[in-house]
């Protein structure tokens, strides 16, 4: 944690006022002492709360270079839950790696939006480009009688994902396979069974992309992030395809972002195949998910 002194006695509280000031330093302000308390925890094994009951407690080595590592790697602009290599998604635990993004609470409006409109029974949903495996997982466990196929284009990416099924004990329900958007959907013979296609697709322009913040450019994979020229090829894509996958009033739900959002929506509403074309808010009131049923 440069600078760094030699002494023997640092407290909980004096490690997380100086990471705390390394990181706002390193222009992480927003999150600076809560991510120095993730950190801090993790070497401890304790949770957040229980730093508040030991701030006079003395950290000795090897904890302490430890935690001067993982201070070190979020002052790089690593992505603090990457560093912690696990994140909650709807209430339930991931794990995360370099090969796929950091599940944000954005995506928790997709599953609301998927989980509200999937009915009653047995239903199977489709995960387009299922990552992590977040939203695959949400809907395994909150619909218990749901089947549930996850695909991604990078087989990295599926490997962390399966790992994430077994975790929850949904490798019986959860079928992965890898490919290209539908791809492994045709393999399977799925065209015209599915209940819903959900999809948490790239949506950054290319020339967006140097803007972005160096957590997400420099830290996640971009072919997870960048979709063109346009940010829209893989939601072009995917009201193109998913049509002959769903079943008559089957459900696709897309996310988007505030910039893509209105083009795909009227793109959506031009496409014979689809009605009660609408988008749904997220938490910021900014346009989030694109819903959309098959006629």
């Amino acid at each position: 944690m440069p600078p760094r002194t030699i002494r023997n006695d640092w407290k909980v509280v004096d490690l997380i006022d100086r990471a705390k000031t390394f990181f706002q330093n390193k222009g992480i302000a927003d999150t600076a002492r809560l991510d120095a308390e993730l950190l801090l925890a993790r070497v401890l094994g304790c949770g957040r709360i229980d730093l508040y009951v030991r701030f006079d407690r003395i950290v000795a080595e090897p904890q302490l270079s430890e935690f001067r590592e993982l201070v070190r790697q979020r002052g790089a602009r690593r992505p603090v839950k990457q560093i912690l290599g696990r994140c909650e998604f709807m209430s339930h635990e991931l794990e995360i790696t370099p090969d796929v993004l950091v599940p944000r609470p954005e995506t928790e409006t997709l599953v609301a939006c998927v989980l509200a409109g999937l009915a009653d029974g047995p239903q199977a949903v489709a995960d387009i480009g299922t990552g992590s495996g977040a939203i695959a997982v949400a809907i395994a466990l909150a619909r218990p009688e749901a089947t549930v196929y996850a695909t991604d284009i990078s087989r990295d990416a599926l490997e962390v994902a399966r790992r994430n099924m077994e975790k929850h004990g949904l490798t019986d329900r959860v079928t992965t396979a890898t490919g290209d958007l539908f791809e492994p959907l045709a393999r399977l013979g799925l065209e015209g069974t599915l209940d819903v296609v959900v999809a948490n697709p790239p949506y950054v322009a290319e020339s967006e992309f140097a803007d972005l913040m160096p957590e997400v450019a420099e830290h996640e994979p971009r072919v997870a992030l960048v979709s063109g020229p346009d940010g829209m090829e893989h939601t072009r894509r995917l009201l193109a395809e998913a049509p002959a996958y769903l079943r008559p009033g089957g459900l696709l739900a897309v996310e988007t972002s505030p910039t893509t959002a209105p083009r795909a929506r009227a793109q959506a509403e031009a496409h014979d195949a689809y009605e009660g074309v609408r988008t749904a808010p997220d938490l910021n009131k900014t346009e989030r998910v694109l819903l959309a049923r098959k006629r």
